[in-house]
């Protein structure tokens, strides 16, 4: 859907969403005032959002904001690279070129990416005929993902008690530092090209808060104060440890909203938005 919407209407897009699933589950836009263009997804880091802009930017005319994501541990969790998977749909679907080389005809056999995941997805669809994508004509995905939480009835004490689910609770310095210099090589190119910027911290459940590692949050929100200091221009939606407007319904699992909790997310985006002259 998004190869069509770029392709068909990138001279209206006006806002461009970038990031992981977070993102990517969280901003319907379908809500949004702006005409907008969610290209977040799956595992999709800082490096790959780069490289999208890059490549992509000159065919929206009109583009005006561009949201990114600043989870949690995004900037201790190594970039995606030249060898990441993704990069065959990228320019699959999109003719971005995400290689760092020459790319060549086999760079578009998607199957052969990751067989295992495309051979999940076509035994979910076709065989078993679960977790079937209802795409919206604004690319979001209508479904509620795995329903982790909706499967145990949103039953609190169900959910709390689970124990094991994705979260990086692991340190590293190195990559924080290289992550660092390539975001501040992107807020650059954005701030010469005169874009506004919002960046996102999207919401996150309470257990997941709870186990956050407080050296890699304490290194996050440092980059944050120094973004706003060097950045003033840019603006922040923090939404990470927002326990007044989300409940537990309105997530699939622990770091995931579903299409309920993006409801709340994109009305609170789209408000720092309209706020822009």
């Amino acid at each position: 859907m998004n190869k069509e919407i770029i392709a068909q209407d990138g001279k209206n897009v006006e806002t461009l969403v970038l990031g992981s699933s977070q993102m990517m589950n969280a901003v319907n836009p379908e809500w949004m005032h702006t005409r907008t263009l969610n290209l977040a997804s799956g595992d999709q880091h800082h490096d790959t959002d780069f490289k999208l802009y890059q490549q992509l930017h000159s065919q929206f005319p009109n583009l005006n904001t561009v949201v990114l994501e600043v989870s949690y541990s995004h900037f201790e969790m190594p970039h995606n690279g030249k060898d990441f998977w993704k990069n065959s749909l990228y320019y699959h679907y999109y003719q971005v070129n995400c290689f760092e080389r020459a790319a060549y005809f086999k760079d578009q056999l998607l199957y052969l990416s990751n067989t295992a995941f495309f051979w999940k997805m076509i035994n979910e669809y076709y065989i078993k005929k679960s977790n079937i994508p209802k795409i919206n004509k604004y690319g979001f995905n209508e479904t509620d993902g795995y329903q982790q939480f909706a499967k145990l009835g949103f039953i609190k004490e169900k959910i709390d008690a689970m124990p094991r689910f994705k979260i990086n609770t692991t340190p590293n310095l190195k990559i924080f530092k290289e992550n660092i210099i390539l975001f501040f090589e992107l807020l650059d190119t954005l701030q010469d090209q005169q874009k506004q910027v919002v960046i996102c911290s999207p919401p996150m459940y309470n257990t997941y808060l709870k186990r956050r590692n407080p050296e890699i949050l304490k290194r996050r929100d440092s980059i944050i104060q120094i973004i706003k200091l060097k950045y003033p221009k840019v603006t922040f939606l923090n939404a990470e440890e927002d326990t007044l407007h989300y409940s537990l319904d309105n997530f699939w699992n622990q770091s995931h909203l579903n299409p309920k909790g993006a409801n709340i997310f994109t009305q609170q985006l789209d408000s720092v938005i309209q706020k822009f002259d």
